[in-house]
């Protein structure tokens, strides 16, 4: 297998992420059974299979590379930022946020896009995860997949 660069990895799996995303969505439209439906079921495995294999290989990188300098987390920053419409979260990480925040809205990954884009946001990574300290709270962010794992009120 060939050795790709870690933002050769990074950029395929955004790609990844968003057919991801389009194919669950057109999947909806289509009854189970039906041929498109089965299509896009399969499409979606290969996706997934290809996600898991990316993620893992970053993860690899990440574990062999040495300690981030000032100037690497500045670039990642800029990538999560550059990847805001990538963030999504899952229907558990939504429920946990809004509990642990005390929040009271519906669109949860807007409200942290919107938090992580504020001028006095805090960005560092930290192996495989972004941390995103604003108007206290902290948000964490998986650097691969861009999901937000958690958020939590900082003391």
């Amino acid at each position: 297998m060939e050795n790709y660069k870690p933002k050769e990895l990074t950029e395929a799996l955004r790609a990844i992420n968003s057919i991801i995303h389009k194919c669950e969505k057109a999947q909806e439209e289509f009854p189970e059974g039906n041929s498109q439906h089965t299509l896009l079921k399969n499409r979606l495995k290969a996706m997934y299979i290809s996600k898991a294999l990316i993620t893992e290989a970053l993860s690899k990188v990440d574990e062999d590379s040495e300690a981030q300098t000032l100037s690497d987390d500045n670039c990642n920053a800029e990538l999560l930022l550059s990847n805001l419409d990538q963030m999504h979260t899952t229907d558990l990480g939504v429920e946990r946020i809004r509990k642990n925040l005390r929040l009271d809205t519906d669109d949860v990954v807007g409200w942290c896009r919107e938090k992580i884009k504020a001028t006095n946001a805090s960005i560092t990574r930290k192996g495989k995860n972004w941390y995103i300290t604003v108007d206290s709270c902290e948000i964490t962010v998986n650097a691969h997949s861009y999901t937000i794992i958690t958020a939590h009120r900082r003391a």
